[in-house]
């Protein structure tokens, strides 16, 4: 639902999950923008099984590990173990990528672009967020958490909210948060 501004507020809850085609987990889309053909989409996974992640060229994929034990990757051949605590790995989508579960299900936090600069990052700080204007700006909480603009302006976020704009304004933006994700994706001229 549209928030005050150009803010949407997503609940993981009121997203259906899908099947992956190789049964090994469900996802949950948050926001896919444009719909008909997506720059950018942000996605919750829950990774049942291991096996292979599906191939998406041209995209560049950024995964995290939001719950549950932790994921060992190998995407081309390299190995990356991450757990809850750690950052998060980019990939492009064409990569081949095998993942095997650490000790049970885990729930991952995707975000998927097509083209301009994206950045996800953990954020457990009460500082100025690294957000720029006319971009695309987003908040995953895993805990509660509040955004706050200069302005004053203040939105509260529950465990598996998201809050995203496609448009940042200006001004400074604050985040008090015990554990978030964050991100922000440039908007190259072909999709502004």
């Amino acid at each position: 639902m549209p928030l005050a501004g150009t803010w949407n507020h997503v609940r993981l809850q009121d997203c259906a999950a899908s099947p992956w085609r190789n049964g090994g987990g469900l996802t949950h889309e948050l926001v896919s923008q444009p719909a008909e053909e997506w720059f950018w989409r942000v996605s919750v996974a829950r990774i049942d099984r291991n096996g292979p992640f599906s191939s998406y060229p041209g995209v560049r994929r950024q995964f995290a590990v939001l719950r549950g034990a932790g994921v060992h990757l190998v995407i081309d051949g390299q190995d990356h173990v991450l757990t809850p605590g750690s950052p998060a790995v980019a990939f492009d989508g064409d990569q081949p990528c095998r993942c095997e579960l650490i000790d049970g299900p885990t729930l991952d936090f995707n975000l998927m672009t097509r083209g301009g600069q994206a950045r996800l990052q953990r954020w457990r700080t009460h500082d100025s967020l690294p957000w720029t204007a006319g971009h695309i700006a987003g908040v995953y909480a895993c805990a509660p958490a509040s955004v706050r603009h200069d302005s004053g302006e203040l939105w509260q976020l529950q465990e598996d909210e998201l809050l995203w704009s496609a448009d940042l304004r200006p001004g400074l933006w604050g985040l008090e948060a015990s554990q978030a994700w964050v991100f922000g994706v440039e908007v190259p001229a072909q999709w502004a």
